[in-house]
């Protein structure tokens, strides 16, 4: 991602070829006709070095390095919200619950993940208008999609049904397993005062 940065400085100078293995030359391919003659910059000119300043300033390319060269954040962030909505952090959870849940946040996040646009009687597509705050004030366009469905926990509840009805016991075996493999407090890592000392401790202060 950097490298392809940085070939910036040479295409707006009409330069399309780079000295970078990562990056060696644009990705739109021979330019021609009403492409060759846009208004390009010409190299070393004080518009050219400018604008170059602010590519390369360091600071800039340290955030180019972090983004990521296929897949945008969105669908991970809309994940992370789910998770916290199954495990909300002001909850305390056992480790099997905390377990079960974001298994339950992953089942509902891929049932759903690809919905359409809901749509109207008439068969249009139903869209919203959002004023964010980073637009200061412009505004975005946004589908409504169709509301989230939940037969994946139909599903579920249906093989649970199938697999344990005529042997529970080997249900309560299969969640013992997963509790023994609860990792230990991470108080427990720690070494630990006798309550007595660390009073006294405290008292000293």
């Amino acid at each position: 991602m950097e490298a392809k940065w940085r070939s910036l400085v040479n295409h707006i100078q009409d330069i399309h070829d780079h000295d970078t293995p990562a990056f060696s030359s644009c990705a739109h391919g021979p330019l021609d006709g009403d492409q060759c003659n846009k208004e390009w910059l010409d190299p070393g000119s004080l518009a050219a070095v400018k604008l170059e300043n602010i590519i390369m300033r360091t600071a800039l390319l340290k955030d180019v390095r972090q983004l990521s060269p296929q897949h945008q954040t969105f669908s991970l962030e809309a994940y992370h919200s789910l998770i916290l909505h199954f495990a909300p952090k002001h909850t305390g959870f056992s480790y099997l619950g905390m377990y079960s849940r974001l298994l339950l946040a992953a089942l509902h996040y891929n049932h759903n993940a690809n919905r359409e646009t809901a749509r109207r009687s008439d068969g249009t597509e139903k869209y919203c208008v959002r004023y964010p705050r980073f637009k200061k004030g412009a505004h975005v366009v946004l589908p409504i999609k169709e509301a989230a469905s939940y037969g994946y926990a139909t599903s579920l509840m249906k093989a649970l049904r199938e697999s344990y009805t005529n042997s529970p016991s080997a249900l309560r075996e299969v969640s013992d397993n997963l509790s023994s493999d609860a990792p230990a407090p991470i108080a427990k890592s720690f070494e630990q005062v006798p309550k007595e000392e660390a009073v006294s401790l405290y008292l000293a202060r």
